[in-house]
Formats: structure tokens, C-alpha cells, sequence
């Protein structure tokens, strides 16, 4: 029960850091947080997604720009409800791996020198470091509460609120 309750905790803070730094911080400027905290949401970001902020923002930017229409990055209507909502992840990294498209929708976030030198070269050390973290946490157990962390975003985020967001507006046009 222990090990079930560990995982809900931590998959929030990783929802409420999307949703807050992400989401409403960089990619809308709708909030400041103060340095030690917008530092602790990268800092779990990086542990939890693999995503940087840069890439991340770029492509919510970009959604936005072109939401529902060819060029949205993650769109249902384009590409359909059941690509987004399980293998969502792909669309992201897809997007992300387009240098010209980050830097010009990626604009204004952090590029201090632990962005520069360690989020974002070696973004996927950080889900390593989790796993190692979970292990050490929860013995065998840590592999699954490790797995839960790195489907939580991509399914519950990116897959079910936003696609089905999406999907169902244009399904019923509400």
C-alpha cells in the first residue's frame, strides 16, 4: 500500500509541475514562482519526463498556433485518437528532434548553465536516475513505480487531457 501511495504522491507533483511550470509558467508566462521552486519543478521534470522545458514549451507553443490542423504537433484530428493517446510520446519526440522549430517556439525559457549542461544533453539521465532512485526506494518494486512515473505524462497528460479534450470537441463540437 506504501509503495501505491509513493507512486500517487509522485506522479502528482509531476502532473502539478506540467501543468504549473510548464504549462502556465514557461509556455503561457500566466505565473512567476520563485527561483528554488521553478528550480525544484526542472529539477522533477527532469527526474520524471526526459522532456525539456525548451521542447516542451515549443511544442505546446506550437500546438497552440496551430491546433486541430496540419502542424499541430499532437493532435487528434490529425492524428488520430488512439496514435495520441498511446504513443502520444512519439509525436513529442519527433517534434523535439527539430532543432529550427525548438529554437523558434522555445523562445524565453531557462538556459542557465544547468540547462545548458546537463538538462538538456543529457535530458535521459535524469529518467535513469529515477529508476536508481526507485530501486534504491522500493527494491523490485522500484521498477514498477518507475514504469508508472514514465507512462503517468504521456498517457494521462498528453494522451487522455489533451486528446480527449481535443477529440471530443471535435466530435461534438463542444
Amino acid at each position: 500500500m506504501d509503495k501505491i501511495i509513493a507512486t500517487l504522491v509522485m506522479t502528482h507533483i509531476t502532473i502539478v509541475c506540467v501543468t504549473l511550470y510548464l504549462h502556465r509558467c514557461q509556455a503561457h508566462r500566466g505565473l512567476e514562482f520563485h527561483p528554488i521552486l521553478s528550480h525544484f519543478m526542472r529539477f522533477w521534470l527532469w527526474l520524471t519526463t526526459g522532456m525539456t522545458t525548451k521542447q516542451w514549451v515549443a511544442i505546446h507553443r506550437k500546438h497552440h498556433q496551430t491546433t486541430d490542423v496540419e502542424g499541430d504537433p499532437h493532435s487528434p484530428h490529425v492524428f488520430g485518437i488512439w496514435t495520441l493517446m498511446f504513443s502520444g510520446w512519439s509525436l513529442y519526440n519527433t517534434a523535439a528532434k527539430d532543432p529550427h522549430f525548438v529554437i523558434k517556439y522555445g523562445a524565453g525559457t531557462p538556459k542557465d548553465w544547468i540547462e545548458r549542461k546537463l538538462y538538456t544533453p543529457h535530458h535521459r539521465l535524469g529518467i535513469l536516475l529515477m529508476l536508481v532512485i526507485d530501486l534504491v526506494l522500493f527494491g523490485p518494486w522500484g521498477l514498477i513505480v518507475w514504469g508508472v512515473q514514465m507512462i503517468w505524462i504521456p498517457f494521462w497528460a498528453a494522451g487522455f487531457i489533451n486528446g480527449v479534450g481535443h477529440w471530443e470537441y471535435i466530435v461534438t463540437g463542444k
